[in-house]
C-alpha cells in the first residue's frame, strides 16, 4: 500500500510538472519576437529639442523613452547617429551603450525589447566647433532605431549653439571695457579679477555670463553703465531650463561680485544681478573713501545676502533687493544710506531665510563680545565698529512677521540710525530707544491683514513653479502717495518719473494704474 501510494503520488508530481513546463513554453510562445513591418516601437517623443547652448560648454542631459506596445517582442539590430558626436556634437548612450564615433556612430549589439519592456535613451551635446557668427546657429542629427523587420525609426535632435568670449581665471591689470551688446556673449570660469590699479567698465546693454564657478573679484574700481531699458545683465551661463523655470533664475548657479578693501568709487547703475550664490559683498576699510553707489538696479534670486556690507560707505537709491534665501541687505559698521528702495524676503524654497534687514555695530573679526571694554575705541581690532545708517522712502517686508533686525553691541549707547517716511514690516516702536531710530514710518501691523507681507504687491509666488515676481505695489495699500516728496528720488527704478506724491519703495504706480485696480 505505502509503495503503491508513492508511485501514484511520483506520477501526480510529474504530471504536475508537465502541465507547468507546457504553461512555461505558451507563455515564451506568446511573447515570441515578431519580424512583422506592422510591429514598431513607441517612442516618448520624435523630437528632441535643446536650449541654446554655448559652443564647447556641455548641456544638460534630456532623456527619451522607447517602449515596446506591440503585443510581440521586438529586436532592435541596431542604433545609429547620421551624423555623430564629432560632427554635430550630440552624445547618445542608450540603456548604457554609448553610440561612438569610433565604432562608425552606430551600436550593433542586438537588444530584445519584449512586449511591455521599455529602454531609456539619454541624449547631451557639445558643440565642438565654432560657428564663427555672432547669431546662433541651428545643428541637427538624427537617431536611427533599425528593427529586425527592416523598418527604420528615427528622432530628430537639433539644438541651437552660441559662439562665445570665454575668460578662465584672467586678471583685468589696466583699464577695460566690456561692451558686447549685440556682439558675442562672454562667459566667465572661475576669477575674473580687477587689479588694485585698473577700472573695469561695463557698457549699457551688456550681458556677462558666468559658470558655475564664476565670480567677479574687484581689487580696483567697477563701472557699471547701464541706462533706461538698457541693463547690464550679470548672470549665470545656463541658457536651458527646468521645468518652467530658466536656470538663470535658480539661485546658486554662479558666485557673486566681490569689492575688496581696496577697491573705492565703484559706481553701478541699472544692474540685474540674478541666480547667484551671493549678490555683492562690499568689504571697506573704515575709511571714508567711498565704496559703492548703486542706483536703478535689481539684484534677485541669491542663496545669500542680496548686499552685504561690512564697514563700508554705501549708497543705495531706486533698487530692488529681493528673494535673497540670506538677508537681503545685511550691514556691519559703516556708512549706509538707502532710498526709495524695496527689501523683500519672500524666497519660497526655505524656511530658514534670512530677514530683509540686518544692522550691526559688532565687529566680526572678534570672537569675545561680552567683556566690554572701556578703550575699546583704541584697541587695533575693536569689538565695535562705528555705523551710521540712514534709509527713507523704502519698503522693507517679506513673509516673516519681523523684517528688521538691529544688532548693537552697547545697548546703553544712542545709535546713529534713522529709518523715516518707509513701509516696515515691524513691531511699531513702544520704547525710547527704538523710536529714535523709527520715526515717521508705516508698520505692516497697524494695515489690513489683505495688505500684510506679499499683499502689497501686484503678484508674489507662493506655488513653487516658478521665480517670477511683480514688486510693483498694489493700487490702494498703504505704500501709495506716502513717501516724503522732499526726499524721494525723482524717478523710479525703471526711469518712470515720480509723481508729486510719489510711492515708497522702488517701483512707482501711475494714476491710470490706481485707477484700473480700483475699477
Amino acid at each position: 500500500m505505502k509503495v503503491t501510494a508513492h508511485k501514484n503520488n511520483t506520477l501526480l508530481l510529474l504530471s504536475y510538472l508537465f502541465v507547468m513546463i507546457t504553461a512555461v513554453c505558451s507563455c515564451d510562445d506568446n511573447d515570441s519576437f515578431t519580424t512583422s513591418y506592422t510591429n514598431q516601437l513607441t517612442i516618448s517623443r520624435s523630437t528632441l529639442s535643446f536650449d541654446t547652448v554655448f559652443s564647447k560648454v556641455p548641456s544638460a542631459s534630456k532623456k527619451l523613452m522607447v517602449y515596446n506596445h506591440s503585443g510581440d517582442g521586438v529586436r532592435i539590430t541596431s542604433v545609429e547617429q547620421s551624423r555623430g558626436a564629432e560632427k554635430s556634437g550630440f552624445r547618445v548612450n542608450v540603456n548604457g551603450m554609448y553610440i561612438s564615433p569610433d565604432a562608425d556612430n552606430r551600436l550593433t549589439t542586438p537588444i530584445e525589447l519584449r512586449s511591455g519592456d521599455s529602454l531609456r535613451v539619454w541624449v547631451e551635446i557639445t558643440s565642438q566647433k565654432e560657428n564663427n557668427t555672432i547669431e546662433p546657429q541651428k545643428v541637427e542629427d538624427n537617431i536611427l532605431f533599425n528593427l529586425e523587420s527592416g523598418r527604420q525609426q528615427a528622432v530628430n535632435l537639433y539644438a541651437w549653439t552660441w559662439d562665445a568670449d570665454t575668460l578662465q581665471d584672467h586678471t583685468i591689470a589696466t583699464d577695460s571695457l566690456i561692451d558686447n551688446k549685440g556682439e558675442r556673449p562672454l562667459v566667465v570660469h572661475g576669477k575674473l579679477t580687477v587689479a588694485p590699479e585698473a577700472t573695469l567698465t561695463i557698457a549699457a546693454g551688456s550681458i556677462v555670463y558666468f559658470h558655475q564657478d564664476g565670480e567677479l573679484n574687484v581689487d580696483g574700481r567697477l563701472v557699471i553703465s547701464g541706462e533706461k531699458d538698457k541693463l547690464v545683465t550679470l548672470r549665470c551661463d545656463r541658457l536651458d531650463s527646468l521645468l518652467q523655470m530658466s536656470y538663470d533664475e535658480i539661485p546658486g548657479k554662479w558666485q557673486g561680485v566681490t569689492l575688496s578693501k581696496s577697491s573705492h568709487d565703484n559706481v553701478i547703475s541699472y544692474l540685474d544681478l540674478h541666480g547667484s550664490e551671493y549678490g555683492i559683498k562690499i568689504d571697506g576699510d573704515g575709511s571714508d573713501k567711498a565704496g559703492l553707489s548703486i542706483d536703478h538696479s535689481i539684484i534677485m534670486n541669491t542663496l545669500g545676502d542680496g548686499i552685504t556690507c561690512n564697514n563700508a560707505q554705501l549708497a543705495i537709491n531706486n533698487c530692488l533687493i529681493a528673494n535673497s534665501s540670506g538677508y537681503q541687505l545685511n550691514v556691519t559698521g559703516g556708512n549706509v544710506s538707502v532710498n526709495s528702495s524695496t527689501l523683500a524676503s519672500f524666497y519660497g524654497y526655505t524656511s530658514s531665510r534670512k530677514y530683509a534687514l540686518r544692522m550691526t555695530d559688532i565687529n566680526p573679526n572678534v570672537d569675545d563680545i561680552v567683556n566690554v571694554n572701556e578703550n575699546d575705541n583704541e584697541n587695533e581690532n575693536p569689538k565695535s565698529l562705528p555705523l551710521t545708517f540712514r534709509m527713507t522712502n523704502s519698503i522693507v517686508t517679506g513673509y516673516a512677521d519681523d523684517q528688521v533686525y538691529w544688532f548693537p553691541y552697547d545697548m546703553t549707547a544712542d545709535p546713529d540710525i534713522l529709518i523715516q517716511h518707509s513701509y516696515l514690516r515691524t513691531h511699531k516702536p513702544t520704547d525710547e530707544y527704538s523710536s529714535k531710530m523709527l520715526q515717521d514710518n508705516l508698520y505692516d501691523g497697524d494695515t489690513d491683514e489683505t495688505m500684510q507681507g506679499r499683499g502689497l504687491f501686484q503678484y508674489v509666488n507662493d506655488d513653487g513653479t516658478s521665480f517670477k515676481y511683480d514688486f510693483t505695489p498694489k493700487a490702494g495699500t498703504p505704500v501709495i502717495a506716502s513717501a516724503d516728496p522732499t526726499t524721494s528720488c525723482s524717478d523710479d527704478i525703471l526711469g518712470t518719473t515720480r509723481k508729486a506724491t510719489p510711492d515708497m519703495g522702488c517701483y512707482e504706480t501711475t494714476a491710470s494704474e490706481n485707477e484700473n485696480e480700483n475699477k
